[in-house]
């Protein structure tokens, strides 16, 4: 094979490499353009609370209000603050987009757990989920509502 036939594969293989990347970004950007567009109602529309399971605590157990934005993890600034030396300082959050529930870990050490797996990326949650953070275990619970104008 001589010298220009060999350039002419390689620019078309590289040619044919940069539509599939173009392709793939493309699929990418349109799969998630719904999730940007933000949907007062569907915002509105979930409530739902966080309860410590475990360990269990004396008297009543933990009860959160869920946010669209709930952070976890030792630090005081959190929305649920959790004394565990397996959590890191910013350990996890809980994201409302879309009209979605997502947890998200947060590089924290030890991971984060969701119904007893380690979650490797952002996840979509569920009622009654189980988000595991040390020895803590939280029970997710969902309400849907439909708001009428």
């Amino acid at each position: 094979m001589n010298i220009e036939v060999t350039i002419f594969l390689l620019r078309l293989l590289a040619g044919l490499c940069l539509a599939g990347f173009l392709l793939a970004l493309f699929a990418i950007i349109w799969r998630n353009a719904g999730a940007a567009v933000y949907q007062p109602a569907a915002a509105g529309a979930m409530h739902g609370y966080l309860v410590c399971e475990q360990p269990a605590l004396a008297g009543d157990a933990l009860r959160c209000s869920l946010r669209p934005i709930v952070t976890l993890g030792r630090a005081e600034g959190n929305t649920v603050v959790i004394r565990d030396d397996f959590a890191s300082a910013n350990h996890a959050r809980i994201v409302l987009e879309g009209g979605k529930w997502w947890l998200e870990d947060r590089g924290s050490r030890n991971g984060t757990q969701l119904n007893g797996e380690t979650i490797l990326r952002r996840t979509i949650l569920t009622g009654g989920d189980e988000i595991g953070i040390g020895k803590y275990r939280y029970r997710l619970h969902l309400n849907q509502e439909h708001m009428t104008m």
